[in-house]
Formats: C-alpha cells, structure tokens, sequence
C-alpha cells in the first residue's frame, strides 16, 4: 500500500468516526446591552451556539417554539452558555430577566420547518413582551417563503 493511500484510509477512518457532526461550526450569539446579536441566525444541524457577555442574562428556549422532539433548555443567570442543535428547524429564545425589553432571539437550524405553524402557535398563545417574537419569527417566515 502506497503512503498516499494510507494517508486516504486514515482519512476516511476519522471521518467516519466523527460522523455527522465532521464538520460543525460553533457560531456566537453576544448579549449586548438587552439584545441579543445576531437576533435572528441561521445554522446547520450539528452546529452549537454560544451565548457570551451574559454578565446578567440568560437564555431559555421558549416552550412551544422549538421543533417537536428537539430538547429545550435554560442557562443560568450570569454565565456563558453553550447549546447543540440536531434537530432541524426553528427554535425561540428569551432572556427571561429583559423579555420586558424585548430580548429575545431565533435560530433557524437547516431549513425553517413548520414555521407556518409556529407563527400561527406563536400569535395564539404568546402574551405580553414575549410576543415581540412574533417580529422575528415573521422575518424568517418571510425569508423562507422568497427562497
């Protein structure tokens, strides 16, 4: 067996061994003031979103807005955080000490599946700041329906 082909097996191997997640990104959502920037960001499955600069903020998927099967989750006040998505699909979040301000966010992981149902989900059962969501979840439903 030639180097060059030993080089490709091992390749290969290691690939293969990763799996899916081979070649996944880690993408950074940074609280700013009471924002969250990006507000809205698109990613791949098996790509993590990290939450920095969260000195005095959290971020908490909001029930009802992430794809069904996905897990939720809800970071401590104060501390960075970090979260892998697998499951396509659109996913809402707060910052549950400033939704009164509006912060909030969306990530969109592949493509924006079911968002139809989730503005229709959203615009139903939302009530007082967290329905500034909607804003966004229009942007993506939007976005999505020009592709």
């Amino acid at each position: 067996m030639t180097k060059s082909a030993t080089i490709t097996i091992s390749w290969v191997m290691l690939l293969s061994l990763l799996g899916g997640n081979a070649f996944a990104e880690t993408h950074t959502v940074s609280a700013v003031v009471r924002e969250f920037r990006p507000a809205i960001l698109y990613i791949k499955p098996g790509d993590t979103v990290q939450w920095v600069n969260m000195a005095s903020h959290d971020t908490a998927s909001v029930k009802g807005l992430i794809p069904k099967g996905a897990k939720g989750w809800t970071s401590q006040i104060g501390q960075n955080y970090s979260h892998t998505f697998n499951k396509e699909g659109v996913y809402a979040y707060i910052c549950q000490p400033h939704i009164g301000f509006g912060m909030s966010g969306v990530i969109v992981v592949g493509k924006p599946v079911g968002i139809d149902a989730d503005m229709a989900w959203a615009r139903k059962n939302l009530k007082g700041p967290e329905r500034r969501l909607i804003g966004k979840l229009l942007k993506v439903q939007r976005a999505a329906k020009k592709k």
